[in-house]
């Protein structure tokens, strides 16, 4: 799975279709990806791989689609509007995308294996509550899985543990409870770590790194430690 190389001339060329050449809004189906590659819009990012129909050449995306959670091993067909901006930046896009309806989704990554998960030191990069970005700035957060299904840890401040089990790539862990010390700074990135771990997670791994996504967009996304 490769995108084109004609990179953003091409992807506008797709999406700018006669009817939205001469309009301030229109409507149409877009396929993407189960999978993002990295490119060079204002600044380093991750672009989606679009098409406009089920088959043929994947084409970079650079902007981003509102409304869209988008999860890492799901293929989409969506139906998007896309909208002229009058007063757009110098520097920015003349129009932005706004997700319709989702029409198809399929999880069609691989399944993992508990071995996968195991020996390591997981440590969160950043993650992702109610559509709000954290970045990890002080101590960060540290999961580990162990054979016996049991989860060992850190939230930033207090010491946890749970146990888990995994179906396929899909990781359910019982109430996780934690030590109850008092921190100066990460209570509150420790809160929210705790509450997507009780939540049905999906795993995938990208690039290395170990994702754990639920429904609404909420993730934990890992690097090996």
């Amino acid at each position: 799975m490769s995108p084109n190389k004609t990179g953003r001339k091409s992807a506008q060329g797709i999406l700018l279709t006669l009817s939205c050449l001469f309009t301030y809004s229109c409507t149409y189906n877009l396929y993407v990806a189960p999978k993002q590659v990295d490119c060079t819009g204002a600044t380093a990012q991750k672009c989606y791989l679009i098409r406009s129909t089920s088959t043929g050449n994947w084409i970079m995306h650079y902007q981003d689609i509102q409304g869209f959670d988008y999860e890492l091993g799901f293929s989409y067909k969506i139906k998007v509007r896309k909208e002229n901006i009058k007063k757009a930046p110098s520097d920015g896009s003349t129009f932005r995308y706004i997700l319709v309806e989702v029409l198809e989704q399929k999880d069609v990554a691989e399944n993992i294996a508990v071995s996968d998960l195991l020996d390591k030191d997981w440590q969160l990069e950043y993650l992702i509550w109610n559509h709000t970005q954290y970045r990890v700035e002080e101590q960060p957060p540290v999961l580990k899985f162990e054979k016996d299904g049991k989860v060992s840890g850190n939230g930033g401040c207090n010491n946890l543990f749970s146990s888990f089990t995994l179906d396929g790539r899909t990781i359910n862990m019982a109430e996780v409870g934690s030590t109850r010390m008092m921190c100066e700074s990460g209570m509150e990135m420790e809160e929210v770590f705790m509450k997507i771990l009780e939540l049905e997670l999906r795993a995938i791994f990208d690039d290395g790194k170990l994702v754990l996504s639920a429904d609404s967009g909420n993730k934990l996304i890992f690097n090996r430690k």
